[in-house]
């Protein structure tokens, strides 16, 4: 059985309109705003993750033996959220293209 989750997502500001990808530094309070969103959705990202991760845990305790035909949505859609996702990747820059690329 999977855990309920109750209350009211957080509501937290979306990306800058005045953000230009092809100059990030020509509005540098745009930048920055752009950065903390980045961040904010990488960091959602991470936690949707663990708690994918506490779910899938959860299944093979409950189903013993059978935990590899019964637990089969939940490893998926854990493996499907943990693809491009880390700490690592919170940052924006040149630095970045070479790590996506691989």
């Amino acid at each position: 059985m999977a855990k309920q989750f109750y209350g009211e997502a957080a509501n937290f500001p979306g990306a800058p309109e005045n953000f230009d990808p092809s100059d990030p530094l020509a509005d540098k309070v745009a930048a920055i705003a752009q950065r903390e969103h980045v961040v904010r959705e990488k960091m959602v990202k991470i936690e949707t993750a663990k708690l994918l991760r506490e779910r899938v845990q959860e299944c093979y305790k409950m189903e013993g033996v059978n935990h590899y035909q019964n637990c089969k949505e939940e490893v998926k859609a854990y493996l499907e959220s943990i693809k491009n996702v880390g700490v690592h990747r919170s940052n924006i820059g040149p630095n970045d293209k070479a790590i996506d690329q691989q």
